[in-house]
This record gives structure tokens, C-alpha cells and sequence, in this order.
């Protein structure tokens, strides 16, 4: 039966509803079905129901826009009725944290009776806002705090990296509010302790967990630990953590097997990966839009290109939608083939879909298209994106670099430093090495040194790129005495050669004894 949609049909159904929890489903169902119906238009039929009128605020804040529930909020105060404040708490929840204070100061003014709930989300306000310490000195001026007031000022620090006074906050509900910290608080505590690289301090508060026995580990522990050993590559370590999650019952979710598929594709395990992958679908688990990204950026690494474009067709028919990472994933991995028309029907197709393009896709774009030699249309989509109010970042402006560098248009490529620099984006290492490398390539290694010598005015150290490249333009030219000067400066700085040193090295030599020895050299 569908919902009354005049004003009055509305009140009158509301008041014969036989509870309240049926009048608020009501007001609920009625907004949801008629956009045009208006709260402040049903407010003048509840007039002889002193408890519908904060009961249809409540479905306000659900079902309307803010300023709605505001206007109605205003005129509820103005019929000097006493207004129950948690018919306010779903509004003051759902507002941006801005209005929320000023809700909050005028609830405080007209001395309503505050209670935890009202504090507890005014504390997730202040989090979320950034004044966790803010915060806590609200917690402490309330008279009944419970778990989630610790929780929500423990994960405001947590989310600013502050994680030591996190563990403060939690001694304290502890020893002053006599409340035992659970699954929530430890969660929040080892994951951000994962989240900032201290991953053993993260293990420390697991296992004091674990010897006190009060809380039990849940797979979001274990997922932290998890995600954060296989990002230190200690891929061990992880695995034993997902050993001991198995053995203490606890059970692996999606994101545990996304985490390991990971891990390994990133480890060159591909075997392994496809394991685990095997393992969570006979479990019952079915691979959701990461998994699915996470296969794409694997195979892509491998340079299996076929195989990425499979797991990608394949999401569909699944009924997993594709998001901005996945295209953007298959535009890199089908521009390194030079696949340029098939990356512009990706852009377009998720263009279509609904996906609005990042500074990232449109990277992945250039980029094919610079691959390609198709500069002029480089420069269009860069343009394209500036119009939408999207800047250009320094991976932008490197592409373009190294795009133009391939063409030998060393000019070009050198003036995109300078525009960089005017819009505030400073080169970086890969900006300068780009360029060097390009001038190595054209045999002009005086200008590439002069490029080396202002990226070190800059504080960059070279790196063994810039030292390839110099070498390799040297060895171009016929100065293969000074390549190998420039090997035994990079050795003494500490940077090892690789195969593609010596390699330039070896091509350099003109003599065949030469050539042996180097040859020698590379093989000791």
C-alpha cells in the first residue's frame, strides 16, 4: 500500500500509528516517495500530538536535505514546546561538522539536557575535524562516558598518526573510566600503528592482548598485522600471522586474501598467488572490485598484458564494476604495447560508465599516447584535463618529458621544467634524470652534465639511472676513459653498477682486448 502524500492524509496517518517506532517509519516512507512533500508543510496537523512533530524531524534528517531539517528545527523552537534531545541527535549526526557545532552551541544555550549520545557524536565532530585533543578535553568534562567515547577520541588520534597518545586515552578508560578497552579499541590501535610504519609496535599491543586474555583477535587485527609485514616484504612474518589467525579460529576475509594475492604478485609468487586465490573461493569467498584490480596490476607487472585483459572482461560477467583504478591499470599496462586506440576506448568507455577520470587516469593516457609518439594529442589531453579543472602533476609533466625526449625534441622537453617550475610543481629526480638520459641518447652529454650538475644544486643525488644514461651518452661519443671514471665515482658513492653499465661500457671500448677485459669485469 503506498504512503499518503498531502500534508494532512500524512499527519492523520501518523497519528493513528499504533507506536512510535511505526509513526517515524511512516514520516520516513512518505519523504523517501514524495520528494515534493515538504516537513514544514505536515508540521501544522500534528499540533495535537505533542510527540509527532520531533518524530518527524527525525525522519527529516533521514529523508531531506539539511537546510530542510534546520528550517523545521527552527520553527519546532519557536512554538516554545520542550524539545526531547534526542530527536536531535539523527540531525546532529548527519550534518556537516561546521553546522553540527552551531547546532551543538545552540542546544547547549537553551540548556537542554545533554547526555552521552549527544557528546559522543559532537566528539566524532571534533575527530573528524582534526582536534582530537579538543576531544579529549570534552571527554573528560563528561560526567558518564562509555566505550564509544574512548573509541571515537582514540580513533581521532589514531587518524593524525598520534597513536602514542591513542595508547594514553586508552590507559586512561582504563584506570578512570573503569571501562576494559575491546576488539574496537585494539583494532583501532594496531591498525594505526601499521597505518605510520611501526609495525612492531603494532605486534607489542597484539600480543599484551592476547597474554591478557580479555579481548579476542579479530580478522581487522590480523588484516593490519598482515598488510602491513607484506609492506615491509617480510612476506614470512605475514604468513605466519595468517597461520595463527587460522589456528585460533578466526576466519579470513576478502581483504586477508587480497592482502596475500598481493603480496605475492608483488613478490614475483604469481604461482602462490593463484594459490590463495583458489583457497578463498573454495571457502566460499567471492573476489570483490580489489581482488579484481589487484589480479590486473599483477599481471600487469609480468608484462602479461593477455592475461590482464581477461581478469578485466571477466569482471562483468562476475557483476563487479569496474572502478577508475582498474582502467586506469589496463591503460598503462596496453600503452607499454603500444595498444593506443585500445586505451582510448577504455578512457571513453569509463567516461560512459559514469567514472570520472583522475589526474591519474588521465596520466595513464598520456602516457599511451607519448609511447605512441603522438605528442600533439599528449599536449590536447593535458589541455583537456586542465579545462576540467584537473592540474597537471609532475608525473603529467615527466611523461610529456620523456615522451617529447624520445623524439629527440630535447628543446621542448627542457622548457617543460621551466612551465613546471612557474605552476609551483618543482622537478623531481625522474624530471631531471628524463632529461638527462635524453640528452645521453642524442650523444650530447654536455648538456646532460650541465642538467646532472643543476639536479645536485637542487639537493638530488644521482642515481644509478643518471649514471647509466651518462655512461651510455659517453660510451656514444667514443669517451669510454670517461665513462669509466664516471664507474668508479658512482662505485665510490656507493651506487652498485648493473648489466646495463656494463653492457654500455662494453660498447664503448674500442679495442677488442678492451672489450674482454670489460667483459671480464662484468662476469667477476
Amino acid at each position: 500500500m503506498a504512503p499518503p502524500t498531502s500534508p494532512a492524509a500524512v499527519a492523520a496517518a501518523a497519528r493513528a500509528a499504533p507506536t512510535p517506532a511505526a509513526a517515524l517509519a511512516l514520516f520516513k516512507s512518505a519523504l523517501s516517495a514524495d520528494q515534493a512533500l515538504c516537513p514544514l508543510a505536515v508540521l501544522p496537523h500534528l499540533a495535537a500530538s505533542p510527540s509527532l512533530p520531533y518524530t518527524l524531524l527525525t525522519a527529516s534528517a533521514a529523508a531531506r536535505p539539511h537546510a530542510t531539517s534546520l528550517r523545521l528545527y527552527a520553527r519546532l523552537k519557536s512554538l516554545s514546546v520542550p524539545i526531547p534531545v534526542a530527536s536531535l541527535h539523527p540531525l546532529l549526526s548527519s550534518l556537516p561538522s561546521a553546522p553540527a557545532f552551531a547546532l551543538f552551541a545552540d542546544i547547549y544555550r537553551l540548556r537542554l539536557p545533554l547526555c552521552t549520545t549527544t557528546f559522543n557524536i559532537m566528539l566524532r565532530h571534533l575527530c573528524a575535524t582534526g582536534k582530537p585533543v579538543r576531544a579529549l578535553e570534552l571527554l573528560r568534562q563528561m560526567s558518564h562516558p562509555n566505550a564509544v567515547t574512548y573509541n571515537t577520541v582514540i580513533a581521532g588520534f589514531c587518524a593524525r598518526g598520534r597513536v602514542q597518545a591513542a595508547l594514553e586515552v586508552m590507559r586512561e578508560m582504563r584506570e578512570r573510566g573503569g571501562i576494559a578497552p575491546d576488539k574496537y579499541t585494539y583494532a583501532t590501535v594496531i591498525s594505526g600503528w601499521c597505518k605510520i610504519g611501526r609495525v612492531e609496535d603494532a605486534a607489542k599491543v597484539f600480543e599484551e592482548m592476547l597474554t591478557q586474555g580479555e579481548v579476542k583477535p579479530t580478522a581487522v587485527m590480523y588484516n593490519a598485522l598482515i598488510g602491513a609485514y607484506c609492506d615491509r616484504g617480510k612476506l614470512d612474518v605475514a604468513l605466519q600471522y595468517r597461520e595463527d589467525m587460522v589456528d585460533r579460529g578466526v576466519a579470513m576475509t576478502v581483504a586477508t586474501y587480497n592482502l596475500l594475492v598481493h603480496a605475492f604478485f608483488m613478490a614475483g609468487r604469481a604461482s602462490d598467488a593463484h594459490a590463495v586465490l583458489e583457497e578463498m573461493e573454495k571457502n566460499g569467498l567471492s573476489a570483490d572490485v580489489f581482488t579484481y584490480n589487484i589480479l590486473i596490476n599483477g599481471y600487469c607487472k609480468e608484462g602479461n598484458d593477455k592475461k590482464a585483459l581477461e581478469v578485466f572482461e571477466g569482471m562483468s560477467r562476475k557483476g563487479v564494476c569496474a572502478t577508475a583504478v582498474t582502467y586506469t591499470s589496463m591503460i598503462y599496462a596496453l600503452s607499454r604495447k603500444g595498444h593506443v586506440q585500445v586505451t582510448d576506448r577504455l578512457f571513453s568507455e569509463a567516461v560512459r560508465k559514469g567514472i570520472r577520470p583522475d589526474v591519474v587516469m588521465y596520466n595513464a593516457l598520456i602516457n599511451s599516447h607519448c609511447t605512441g609518439g603522438d605528442m600533439d594529442r599528449a599536449f590536447e589531453i593535458m589541455a583537456e584535463m586542465e579545462k576540467k579543472r584537473i592540474t597537471p602533476d609532475d608525473v603529467t609533466y615527466n611523461t610529456l618529458m620523456r615522451g617529447l625526449c624520445l623524439l629527440g625534441r630535447l628543446d621542448e622537453a627542457r622548457g617543460l621544467i621551466d612551465k613546471m617550475t612557474m605552476k609551483g610543481i618543482q622537478p623531481d629526480l625522474v624530471s631531471y634524470n628524463t632529461l638527462i638520459s635524453g640528452y645521453s641518447m642524442k650523444g650530447d652529454v654536455k648538456d646532460a652534465l650541465r642538467v646532472r650538475d643543476e639536479m645536485m644544486n637542487k639537493g638530488f643525488n644521482p642515481t644509478l639511472m643518471t649514471y647509466n644514461a651518462l655512461i651510455q651518452g659517453l660510451c656514444k661519443n667514443g669517451q669510454g676513459d670517461d665513462a669509466e671514471n664516471l664507474m668508479k665515482e658512482m662505485v665510490e658513492k656507493g651506487i652498485t653498477p648493473d648489466d646495463s653499465t656494463y653492457i654500455s661500457l662494453i660498447e664503448g671500448l674500442t679495442t677488442e682486448d678492451e672489450r674482454m677485459a670489460a667483459a671480464d669485469a662484468a662476469n667477476a
